[in-house]
């Protein structure tokens, strides 16, 4: 197994989520309303991409690593060794197999943040959040949370 690429980026979810937007997807509009499972789950595919909901609109750290198959999860995060909030495991399509990173204040999903290259259009996706633990004010410096997604090619 070898990972093909990665980032970490330091990023500010507006309105509690963040998109993973294929480039052929002009029109990407994000799911409307939330419905309970989306809730539950974090996460919501669409047709060329995936939305990834986030505890609320402070600072998280956002890793992005694209493997050629499957990678072995950690039931750690590697940098503060804290377990895992919550993991879920979902297919996600990239009709173009190029992607980047968007949120809702925006002006325009296409390309803002880095390219990331998928190995295959159907791939597979983890997705791990470690939050932090306490209350969450504004005004003061916290730790951030840690989103770690981890992309494969479907099998």
């Amino acid at each position: 197994m070898a990972i093909l690429g990665s980032a970490r980026l330091a990023w500010q979810s507006d309105y509690g989520q963040f998109y993973l937007v294929d480039l052929r997807d002009t029109a990407f509009t994000p799911p409307m309303a939330i419905t309970p499972v989306m809730e539950r789950q974090r996460f919501q595919a669409t047709p060329a991409g995936l939305v990834v909901y986030t505890a609320d609109c402070l600072q998280q750290h956002v890793e992005i690593r694209v493997h050629d198959a499957e990678p072995v999860f950690s039931e750690v995060e590697l940098m503060s060794d804290r377990p895992w909030t919550q993991v879920e495991t979902t297919p996600a399509h990239f009709p173009c197999r190029t992607f980047s990173i968007s949120s809702p204040c925006a002006p325009d999903p296409q390309p803002l943040g880095p390219l990331f290259l998928t190995p295959s259009e159907h791939v597979q996706v983890r997705i791990a959040w470690v939050e932090f633990d306490g209350a969450r004010d504004d005004s003061v410096p916290v730790e951030p949370d840690v989103i770690q997604i981890d992309i494969w090619p479907a099998a």
